[in-house]
């Protein structure tokens, strides 16, 4: 049976089949998976915002491979989102940001939620299979194997860049780094001293940020940080309005990092309470977390990190609570003049508790669960310019048992500013609560052997400095899924569970280029194809009609232009075309955002943004399982910016 855009849903597949993607989308709409943590933090560059095309080529990134390696080497399809560029698009929150990555699908379902992925399989429902990571804290739940983004704040002037890799990663970041890897890298306490202020507003959005950093002696720099944020409704409704999807919250943080004998460390945690009107969902949450690295020698450094992190999620119809500590180590050395060698381990930990105020919901509302794992990966030289990858991690969790998570990658570096690169992994997504243990008898039953979802990935790339003044980067890919989330009769056709029914694959291509026709202006331009054939094994059925295998579009593409008027102004526009998503059959979209700003004088910037400015709204995304679909409306936003 092939999935089919066209068909419609039955009737017994509006009912029980669905409770429990129905349930999901009500506790939260979630948006894309994650699960593990950053490697030591590498040497930053301090002024983005001057380099050249070539000079960012050469900025250092550990997401690939775990150690810090220069951006033209790295044998993955890797974009990064720079500080300058987050400055200059004009985002007001993470999600906004990532739109800037080519190689992501950044769709809004209302005022506070999003669906983001790498290749394929965004949807509310079946948004599972991207890990997300910041500064080496995984923001992943094992309620639902998902990110929830309406609950990630991060002060984006603190952050320093944010790799994305599109591809998975399973073999370095573990389970559920499937289809790709954000990692979100913030700005070192030596790097944010003084005192520094944001304030914005306009007819959607009002957002404040406070911070001030300075010295702990003479081995050490702290900043703390406040921010604040109200998200007005996607619709002209007013609070207390059931339908409302309006957000506001609060967070205070802080960051230390210092020398400690012979090593460094970084000590930060978060506090934070946010509401989104829809549902009455209220979220608190609490983490902290600490890293000290050594070097032993010129060719080899320890790093042991470990975080804990407590998350409170309430709505009308449920309490989510979770606890999750992780600890790791890792071990980087060269050995000899031909390999490069990453090793280490991790353990987590979850104290993972739901507490349903309706029918559905688990049989033991508490569950303890654990996830541990190994991995070494040796990269080897083999003629200097043909370096080969070999990797592996085994990793035990509390459901599925051990997954074993290989990698092998070959790269070619035909010139000085010129990489080939190939390689074939393999990467699953581990069960979540919702896909073993939820149940709403007697129409829905637990699934006690629902297995790892699986992928193996086959990809080739190119990248090159072409010019001085331009940069290419081209990847082609082709992933072949099993064990897809179904929701199936029971043998005895009187109730519903969820099974490991369907299977496919996918295949498209990635590529981006950024062009410097003048110094003082840039073009930056990407596009990303996608075609999935997704079909029901034998002996399987699918009553939700395919839902865990999205809402894509076949094709995006993107234009920006970052273009410096006079030293005071700046003068950036960004257009973006999204086709026809299916099987939900969201209309294609093109939309610009614009963006005027003005440096006062040193330190003192004030910039005016218009985003989605061709349209009075337009849809992105449908969550199937509520209603009614929410158009994303234009805005218009005025920030000025003190001290950052």
């Amino acid at each position: 049976m092939k999935l089919d855009h066209d068909r419609h849903r039955t009737a017994v597949g509006l009912i029980a089949p669905l409770a429990a993607l129905s349930f999901w989308a009500a506790v939260g709409q979630p948006a894309r998976a994650a699960p593990l943590a950053t490697p030591f933090q590498v040497a930053t560059i301090s002024d983005l915002n001057v380099l050249s095309l070539e000079e960012l080529s050469n900025i250092e990134v550990t997401s690939v491979s775990k150690a810090p390696e220069r951006l033209g080497e790295a044998p993955a399809a890797i974009y990064v989102i720079t500080r300058e560029d987050i400055r200059r698009s004009g985002a007001t929150s993470l999600p906004e940001a990532l739109r800037l990555a080519p190689n992501l699908e950044v769709a809004r379902q209302n005022a506070a939620s999003y669906a983001i992925t790498a290749r394929g399989f965004n949807s509310p429902q079946s948004g599972n299979k991207l890990l997300v990571l910041i500064d080496g804290r995984s923001v992943y739940t094992p309620m639902a194997s998902t990110v929830f983004w309406e609950t990630l704040d991060v002060a984006l002037a603190d952050i320093e860049r944010i790799e994305v890799v599109s591809g998975p990663g399973g073999t370095l970041w573990g389970a559920n780094a499937v289809n790709g890897v954000i990692n979100v890298i913030t700005r070192s306490a030596a790097d944010t001293q003084g005192a520094a202020a944001e304030v914005g507003g306009g007819d959607r959005d009002r957002n404040a940020t406070l911070r001030f950093g300075g010295k702990l002696g003479d081995k050490a720099d702290f900043r703390i940080s406040a921010l604040a944020f109200n998200r007005g409704p996607s619709l002209d409704r007013k609070r207390g309005d059931q339908t409302s999807d309006g957000a506001r919250g609060v967070q205070g943080g802080f960051r230390v990092d210092g020398d400690a004998g012979a090593g460094s460390f970084t000590l930060q945690g978060d506090a934070y309470r946010n509401t989104v009107d829809l549902l009455d969902y209220r979220l608190t949450g609490q983490n902290l977390l600490g890293r000290w690295t050594r070097p032993l020698s010129a060719r080899t450094s320890f790093t042991v990190q470990a975080y804990y992190d407590h998350v409170a999620r309430r709505y009308q119809v449920a309490d989510d609570l979770l606890r999750t500590f992780d600890v790791q180590a890792q071990m980087n050395t060269e050995l000899g003049k031909r390999h490069r060698l990453v090793w280490g381990g991790e353990f987590r930990a979850w104290r993972s508790a739901f507490y349903s105020k309706v029918g559905i919901g688990f049989p033991k509302a508490q569950a303890d669960l654990t996830l541990a794992n190994g991995f070494v990966q040796d990269e080897i030289d083999l003629t200097g310019d043909l370096k080969l990858t070999l990797g592996l991690k085994l990793e035990n969790n509390s459901y599925s048992g051990l997954d074993y998570l290989p990698n092998a990658r070959l790269a070619w570096q035909a010139g000085p500013d010129t990489l080939l690169w190939t390689a074939v992994s393999r990467s699953v997504r581990t069960p979540s609560r919702i896909d073993r243990e939820l149940s709403f008898p007697p129409f829905l039953l637990a699934s006690p052997d629902f297995a790892s979802e699986k992928l193996t990935a086959y990809e080739a790339g190119y990248r090159a400095q072409l010019l001085p003044q331009v940069s290419l980067s081209v990847s082609t890919f082709y992933n072949v899924y099993d064990d897809l989330r179904t929701t199936e009769l029971t043998p005895s056709k009187t109730a519903f569970m969820l099974q490991n029914g369907l299977r496919g694959h996918t295949y498209g291509l990635e590529a981006w280029a950024k062009y410097s026709p003048l110094p003082s202006w840039r073009l930056s331009a990407g596009v990303d194809t996608l075609t999935k054939r997704l079909v029901v094994k034998p002996g399987h059925t699918d009553l939700s009609n395919l839902q865990a295998g999205g809402q894509d579009p076949s094709y995006q593409a993107s234009l920006r232009s970052e273009m410096n008027l006079s030293p005071a102004i700046e003068f950036d526009v960004a257009v973006r075309r999204v086709g026809l998503v299916s099987p939900s059959n969201v209309p294609a979209y093109t939309e610009a955002d614009m963006r005027l700003g003005w440096r006062v004088k040193d330190g003192l910037e004030l910039s005016l943004d218009g985003r989605n400015l061709l349209h009075d709204s337009h849809l992105e995304v449908i969550n199937k399982d509520t209603a009614p679909a929410t158009p994303i409306p234009r805005s218009v936003y005025l920030s000025l910016r003190w001290g950052f």
